[in-house]
């Protein structure tokens, strides 16, 4: 009788195991699988934050690129100009012939003169009639008509040919001997009309100097043969591509007026 109830038991304890066995095994194969589960949805979380981090980031250069622009930058100062949205910017580094009257742009030749005629005196454009409110002018101001199009507006003059122009007149006031008139004209202009454009031109390039202020900086170097140390101006600059905005402005050149 003992022997029959031992083996009962003997077996019952065996089922038991058995049965705690396969649920142990179902238990861990089902944490397992929580736990592959669980790191699953961790790393796609990760990614999925470093994706956002990416977006932002490429949003925001683009944002900060777009802020930077010249268009967006006069749009937030309320001024208006037709030829914002040629311009733009690239990589220059400032280099400076040797010896320095090796520039096309120093000196007295024809050839001298021919250079800035070419970069300081170009056309004036139009700007329509709905968009001369912008300018924050008068609705007297002179006036044109389009040859291409025969659409009437407001004739305007760029800045920068103004300041190279300035520019160019007090080069020239450098040497009074060779150029003893400074306008292309048959007769001189009376001393002090000179002397008031030479102050205007000062005033301008000033003005304009100021509201760049350019911030690029030069450093200090000896030079062979020299006491001390020498200023090296051959510094690297955002520019704006004055060869496109050039070309706007031929493109839409107006008729010439004697202004």
């Amino acid at each position: 009788m003992d022997s029959k109830y031992t083996d009962r038991d003997d077996l019952s304890s065996e089922g038991d195991y058995e049965k705690t066995a396969f649920l142990n095994n179902h238990y861990i194969k089902e944490a397992k699988t929580k736990r592959g589960m669980l790191w699953i949805t961790l790393f796609n979380l990760f990614l999925f934050t470093i994706s956002i981090m990416i977006l932002i980031c490429a949003i925001f250069s683009q944002s900060t690129t777009y802020i930077h622009s010249a268009a967006k930058l006069m749009d937030d100062f309320d001024i208006y100009s037709p030829a914002a949205h040629v311009v733009e910017y690239h990589h220059v580094k400032f280099e400076f012939p040797n010896p320095l009257n090796a520039s096309k742009y120093v000196g007295i030749t024809d050839d001298v003169d021919n250079a800035w005629m070419d970069i300081a005196y170009l056309p004036d454009q139009m700007v329509r009639v709905e968009d001369m409110a912008k300018l924050q002018k008068p609705l007297d101001s002179m006036k044109v008509t389009d040859p291409k199009t025969g659409e009437g507006g407001y004739r305007v003059g760029l800045e920068v040919f103004h300041q190279l122009h300035c520019l160019n007149l007090l080069r020239m006031s450098t040497y009074p001997d060779y150029y003893t008139k400074l306008w292309w004209s048959d007769t001189n202009d009376k001393p002090e009309k000179v002397r008031m454009h030479l102050d205007h031109c000062i005033e301008i390039l000033r003005e304009n100097l100021m509201c760049q202020a350019d911030v690029n900086v030069f450093t200090f170097h000896e030079k062979p043969g020299l006491e001390g140390f020498w200023p090296d101006y051959e510094q690297h600059h955002a520019c704006r591509n004055f060869d496109q905005i050039r070309q706007w402005a031929l493109d839409n050149a107006m008729p010439y007026a004697d202004v």
